[in-house]
Order: structure tokens, then sequence, then C-alpha cells
């Protein structure tokens, strides 16, 4: 029997497989800390779709090409691309070195290339995407010059847009030998150099590591100057004053210098150069404990989220940080690890909420808050919604999260905190409360209050619950409807300050109340609210068993 028509339709075959292929954001779903992407079931679904299409490329013919196509648009490690370059034998003469404008057509049918090494150069000219390698590679001193001298530069990978790459901070720049003139996307991870040799020089002498990353970021820049995308990952050998480059990229709109590395931020410098860029509309960095400098009034004219780590600043950096941006169109703020002087506590939180209201009010629609203290544990008896009385007025706001560590504060709750914030953000998807509250925890009457106000709200955490009067308040559930649309409910204490007399009943209240939530015990939970969960897990399985049964 002939095959199918379908079978000599490249475009047909191509759009089948093509959903097998990564996404994009795959990318940029990337944890340096392991290597991989954040999510297992990611890196499991990534790996199954490339052995698909590595079967299906191994068909028929018909399949071969557009499998393959799609199987290295996304590129794990490119170095053996680079050997089978540099083991290629090397037979023309010098002045046709280094010319790959002529490619595909010259290569394909170049006597002088191994098969193997045709092939190499064919998959090359598909790759879009290098994540890089998964696990971290040691190269010897031979292997600085990655690509061999009758390769032209910035011709290897021309179509590629997103690049990830590991920079040994050595005398070596291989680094610009990849990039074309079309990369937007560059996550570059500095680590230390391998060789003993050039380790033992660039460490004794710290200007010399200063002198090589200013002119590697200053020929990136010039290398690839639509780069829109920026991530830089350092161990702590690379200071953030070393970046200023970065300025002269007009077109960047993503910049990302977050990565957890413990030691001393020098980011001021970089201020001014960023808040100058045209475009930029995400930014995450480190506050440093240093004054910071006078910028423009118009600085961060089109910033649109920003994510800002003050483990080594005082807090109040993170208000004059804020006054400075003049951009109406902030969507996300940040503030992470917020060190402070526990006598302050209220205070200072009460001016970093009341500048954001001023600033962002109209615009702002996700606020998050992570507090850490130093000194002695305070107990403050002003409730929690007086202490962030100003963000009660940003009723647009749909993502709110605010943490406060235990040995920071014991904050006092009112009766009806919760009640009163769902009553100030009815928009919101995503409320998080995690502190240690002085006084009683939330009583579970108000959680039909905040189904009621906050119809689209899916994750909730709360800092613990009273559930002593489960009885009355369910009495009155009776009369709500259930609440669909939450999907996680968890408490910050685990139960251990909670008040929970009856499991079983509270169980069959919150089951009621919402029956789509993924219940899921913490490793350390109280035994009432062990009970509670485990109740609610056979109440879901008994519910979903007699669902089936009717059909």
């Amino acid at each position: 029997m002939p095959p199918h028509r379908a079978l000599s339709c490249y475009d047909v075959l191509y759009t089948v497989f093509e959903h097998f292929a990564d996404s994009e954001d795959s990318w940029y779903d990337y944890d340096a800390s392991t290597g991989h992407s954040r999510a297992w079931f990611a890196r499991q679904a990534a790996a199954a779709n490339r052995c698909i299409l590595a079967r299906c490329a191994r068909v028929c013919r018909a399949f071969f090409h557009p499998a393959v196509a799609l199987l290295w648009i996304n590129l794990d490690d490119p170095s053996q691309v680079f050997a089978l370059l540099r083991a290629a034998p090397i037979l023309l003469k010098d002045s046709q070195a280094g010319d790959m404008e002529t490619l595909p057509s010259q290569f394909m049918q170049a006597a002088w290339l191994p098969e193997r090494t045709t092939r190499a150069l064919q998959y090359a000219w598909r790759v879009r995407a290098i994540h890089g390698p998964r696990k971290p590679t040691i190269r010897s001193k031979a292997d600085d010059c990655l690509l061999p001298s009758w390769v032209k530069e910035q011709a290897l990978f021309p179509q590629l847009r997103r690049l990830r790459w590991t920079q040994h901070i050595s005398e070596s720049m291989d680094l610009l030998q990849v990039i074309p003139p079309c990369l937007d996307n560059l996550h570059l991870i500095f680590c230390k150099t391998s060789s003993a040799g050039s380790e033992s020089i660039f460490h004794r002498s710290p200007s010399l590591q200063e002198s090589f990353v200013r002119e590697l970021i200053g020929q990136i820049t010039v290398k690839a100057p639509h780069l829109k995308y920026l991530r830089i990952t350092t161990s702590g050998d690379v200071q953030e004053s070393w970046l200023v480059s970065v300025g002269e990229l007009r077109a960047l709109e993503t910049f990302d210098i977050l990565e957890p590395i413990y030691c001393q931020p020098t980011t001021y410098p970089l201020l001014r150069p960023l808040a100058t860029l045209p475009n930029l509309r995400h930014l995450r960095l480190r506050l440093p404990a240093t004054t910071m400098p006078h910028v423009d009034r118009n600085a961060f004219p089109t910033l649109r989220t920003l994510t800002l780590d003050a483990m080594f600043a005082p807090l109040s950096a993170i208000p004059a940080f804020l006054s400075s941006i003049s951009s109406p169109h902030l969507e996300s703020l940040e503030l992470l690890n917020c060190e402070c002087a526990t006598i302050s506590v209220h205070a200072k939180l009460y001016e970093i909420t009341d500048i954001v209201r001023s600033k962002f009010s109209p615009c702002l629609r996700t606020f998050v808050l992570s507090m850490r203290g130093v000194g002695p544990v305070q107990a403050y008896p002003q409730p929690l919604t007086k202490t962030i009385e100003p963000l009660l007025d940003m009723h647009g706001l749909t993502d709110v999260r605010v943490s406060i560590a235990p040995e920071v504060a014991v904050v006092a709750a009112s009766q009806h905190d919760l009640k009163k914030m769902s009553e100030a953000w009815p928009k919101t998807t995503r409320l998080h409360l995690a502190y240690h509250s002085s006084s009683s925890s939330p009583p579970l009457r108000d959680l039909f209050a905040i189904g009621r106000q906050c119809p689209e709200l899916t994750e909730l955490i709360l800092p613990g619950i009273d559930a002593s009067t489960v009885q009355a308040d369910d009495a009155q559930g009776q009369q709500n409807s259930a609440f669909p649309c939450l999907r996680t409910l968890s408490l910050c204490d685990a139960g251990w300050n909670s008040r929970i007399p009856d499991p079983e009943r509270l169980a069959k209240c919150l089951d009621r109340l919402f029956p789509a939530v993924d219940w899921q015990c913490p490793r350390i939970a109280s035994e009432a609210w062990n009970e509670t969960i485990q109740e609610l897990v056979q109440l879901r399985i008994t519910r979903l068993q007699n669902r089936d049964a009717s059909f």
C-alpha cells in the first residue's frame, strides 16, 4: 500500500510533532542551584517529549527532517557540537578559512568535512535555545578555544535566541564566539575557573577579575545590542558594581541579579544606568547597606514588576528606593528578607505600606512582603490591620502575601481581621498571612466571609484557625453555598496554636465549604490538624466514589 499523502507534506508533520516540543517558557524556568527547572514534573515531561521526537525521527525518512528540526530547537549542552568541529580535519586554505557566509550549501557539499561534522552543522543551524548543561562541566586549559579557526564568529548558531552559559572567571571569552546578533535572552552563570594556575592568579589579583568581567559585559553589549532579557548568577566572586555596562543595552526589558548569594551587595553604582533604560519593565536586585545615591526624577519610567532583597539593607532603604520610581504602571512589588530592628517593626511596616499606597495605588496588583528581625521579640498590641492600614485602601490588589518571622514580632489579631481584608481586597486570588498571633486565630466564621467577599480566591494561608465554636459556625455555614474556586488552604502554625477541639466536625464543615481544595498535611503538624486533614481526605475519596457509582 502506498504511503498516505500526508507523509509527504513537511508542514503537516511539523505541526503534528510540534505538540511534543518544549515551550519557550521552559528556558526561563531554571534553578541555578540545581541546574534544572524548578518543577520536577516539568523536567520529566521535557525528557519524555524529547524521547518521543527522537523515536519519530527513526521511523522513516519523511518523519526524520521535521522531527529532528524540533528536537534540535532546544539544546542542553553544546560541548558535543564543539568537539565535533574541533575534530574535523582542516583541508581548506587559509584564504577560505572562516568563510561560512554561504552556509548551509557550502557545508552540505563540502567533501573535506566528515559526515558527522556536516550533520552537526546542519543541526546547529536549527538551534533556537541553549539551556545549558544539566551538570557543571570541567574544561581543561586546552579547551578554552571552543571553536576552530575556520568557524566564523556568530555563524555557528545564527538563529539562537535564548542562551544559558556557564562562564569561568578566567581569561577565556569563548562566549563571544557563540553570541549571534539576534540573541535577545541571555542567562550568564559565573563560576570559579577549574584551572589551578588561572585560579591562583585571578584570586591573588581581584583587579584582574574585575577587568575581565567588565570587558566581557562590555563585549556582550556590542555583540548582542538587542538583548531584552539578562539574568546574571554569581557565587559571590562577581560584584554588581562591575556590571555597569548593562546600561548600554537600550532594548533591555528584564534584568535579574537576585540570585541567593550571601555576601554584601554593591548594587547602587548600577542604579543610575538602569534608571535611564527606556524599556526596562522587570527588575530583580539586592539592596546594599550603603546610602542610596541620587537618581533622576524620571527614573525607571517603564517599570512593571520589581523584586528587592533587603537582607543586607536597612528597612529605611526601601522607601527611599520606591520614591525614586516614576513608572505609573508598576503592577507587582516584592520585598524579600526585609531585616528590621524588632522595636520598630510597626512604624517601618506602616511607612512602607504608606508610600506604596501613595505612589502605586491605581496600578499595583501584587504585593509581597517578608520580614526578618534583629533584637528581642516584641509583642504589639496593635492589630495587623492597623499596621498595614494603607494597603486596605488599595482595592485593586489581587495577590497579597505578608510573612513576618516569629523572631521578629508577635502580631496581635483583632476578631475580624480576615473579614476586613476580604472586604478591602474583593478581587484577590491569593492571600497569604504568615505570622505568629498573640491573640486567638481567625474564627471559622471569617472563612465564610472571605468566601463571599472574594469569590475568585484560589490560595489562602492563615496564621491559624479558631474552631472552638465550630458547631455554631457550622450552623451559619449551612446557609452559605460552597466556594469551589479555592484550591489551596493551609495554616501557617500547622495547627499548633490553633483551637481545634473537634477535628471531625471541622473537617465536615471545611469539606462542605471548600469542596475543591487539595488538602495536604505538613510534615510537622499538630495531632488535631493532622486528624482534620485525614478526615478531609477520606471525605473527598468517599464523595468521588459515590459520584463514580452514580454513573
